[in-house]
């Protein structure tokens, strides 16, 4: 069993598509059993870009040189991941007066219903938060383990928020995240060398 898996996504809850909120929302999840071998990679690309080793890989604050940089790292092809993209122009009414916990809770647990299970054989599942945001851990919390009855997993993962910026994994989950949409609507291709570990997933509102 591996010690971590990791949750992040890309995009927003907001529906005010002409003001600046974004059409898609991809959720990534994944971990790694050589989660080392990755962190010593992309502590070798922020030498080589001149960025301090604090700097996040963060999809939608960074500039092409580093997603480039990030996406020529050959020990990610170690990890193991899952993203469910959503289209929230297609989604229904409702959807836009969720709160934020409840509103990203519910694509967790259609994303948990359908990735490979290997992928939640971890002790902790560690999500993009404030350590102290009981409300988000919550929400995810109770979607997490009704996915995971469902599929006949009784022992579900220590889920607990922590800030990207201090973990490797989550900024993987972002940077995936926001690849697949950029290349799902029509922009560059970083995943061309992801095709056999990272299942895609679409959000198919009816079902």
């Amino acid at each position: 069993m591996r010690a971590y898996g990791f949750v992040d996504w890309s995009g927003d809850s907001g529906f005010e598509f002409g003001l600046g909120s974004s059409r898609h929302l991809a959720l990534a999840i994944g971990s790694s059993a050589q989660y080392g071998d990755i962190q010593r990679e992309l502590m070798r690309v922020r030498a080589n870009l001149g960025l301090p080793q604090s700097f996040e890989f963060h999809w939608a604050r960074n500039a092409e040189r580093v997603r480039t940089a990030f996406f020529s790292v050959s020990t990610l092809s170690f990890w193991n991941g899952a993203v469910l993209l959503v289209d929230k122009r297609e989604l229904s009414s409702e959807f836009a007066r969720m709160r934020e916990p409840k509103f990203y809770s519910i694509f967790l647990e259609y994303l948990l219903a359908r990735l490979p299970l290997d992928l939640l054989r971890v002790k902790r599942l560690l999500i993009d938060g404030v350590k102290k945001d009981d409300t988000l851990v919550r929400a995810m919390r109770l979607a997490m383990s009704s996915a995971l009855r469902r599929r006949g997993l009784d022992q579900a993962p220590i889920l607990r928020a922590e800030p990207a910026h201090q973990w490797d994994g989550l900024q993987v989950a972002d940077m995936l995240a926001g690849a697949v949409v950029e290349r799902e609507t029509g922009g560059r291709d970083y995943l061309a060398d992801w095709k056999s570990h990272l299942c895609i997933y679409r959000y198919d509102a009816v079902k």
